[in-house]
């Protein structure tokens, strides 16, 4: 629990074999649970690294315990089957199909350790991009066309992607509403409610959910599968939907953000969906 301490006293260390194991490990379950986390500081210590996110711990947990937190008998489920599959955590089915994300791979943000505001801020980017339809009803048109050219797209050729400013979201009566409702119980609520609404941010676009594509003009994109990753990705190839070979383009800003993984796994999904239908 947040707050508590604890100290732990070895006064020795005894030998059992494979028999005796699990009476003992029932019997001092909790000096097992701290030398577990001892064992697994060890080995962060020794790669030299921070872990980030609840698949970089899965692999530090051992097959057996991964396995039984993933609920598909596969300790290596993660890298086998896409995000839209596998049963990892309690994302919504949403923001897997549009982001091709869940929250195994978020950053972490104390005042919300629950995900329910960055929940909130996501069904609320996703609710508004779905209003989008084309380019003449966006805000910020100059900068969506100029967007939609830097990963190949041609302006009235779909939807365009939702670009919004960080302002326009901490005036959001409603996610204020519940950003208030999670830090009304801390020492300075007003401080910390700016600060939710900061770190969020932050975290989401460290996670590739957003990029800050103009800090001049305080402007984000959502990177949504639909209309961004997969025109880019489309277009990568060389091929646009029609399959005209036209040229390759550079992966812009925005797309090298994107941790190259989900890249790989939504490039794969497309394949597969592509050979499927052929």
């Amino acid at each position: 629990r947040f707050g508590c301490v604890r100290e732990v006293h070895a006064t020795s260390i005894c030998t059992i074999d494979k028999q005796q194991t699990y009476i003992a490990n029932v019997r001092n379950s909790e000096s097992v649970h701290w030398l577990k986390c001892i064992n697994v500081e060890k080995e962060v210590c020794e790669q030299n690294s921070t872990m980030k996110n609840g698949k970089e711990v899965l692999s530090l947990l051992g097959d057996k315990i991964s396995s039984s937190l993933l609920r598909d008998g596969d300790s290596t489920t993660i890298g086998k089957k896409n995000v839209l599959v596998r049963q990892c955590c309690q994302t919504s089915q949403r923001f897997r199909q549009a982001l091709f994300y869940c929250h195994c791979e978020a950053t972490l943000e104390t005042l919300d350790s629950t995900f329910s505001f960055r929940d909130a801020l996501l069904n609320h980017l996703l609710d508004c991009e779905s209003e989008l339809r084309h380019i003449g009803s966006c805000l910020h048109q100059s900068a969506t066309e100029d967007c939609m050219d830097l990963y190949g797209a041609e302006p009235n050729s779909m939807p365009p992607p939702f670009l919004f400013t960080f302002q326009s979201t901490c005036s959001d009566a409603s996610l204020s509403s519940i950003a208030r409702s999670l830090v009304e119980s801390t020492n300075l609520p007003d401080a910390n409610m700016q600060r939710l609404f900061q770190k969020t941010f932050a975290a989401m676009t460290k996670d590739g959910l957003l990029s800050l594509y103009d800090p001049e003009e305080d402007l984000y994109l959502l990177v949504s599968c639909n209309r961004v990753l997969e025109p880019f990705l489309k277009r990568s190839k060389g091929m646009d939907d029609g399959g005209f070979v036209r040229p390759n383009i550079p992966e812009p800003f925005f797309i090298r953000s994107i941790p190259r993984k989900r890249l790989n796994e939504l490039a794969s999904y497309l394949a597969t969906q592509q050979s499927n239908s052929s």
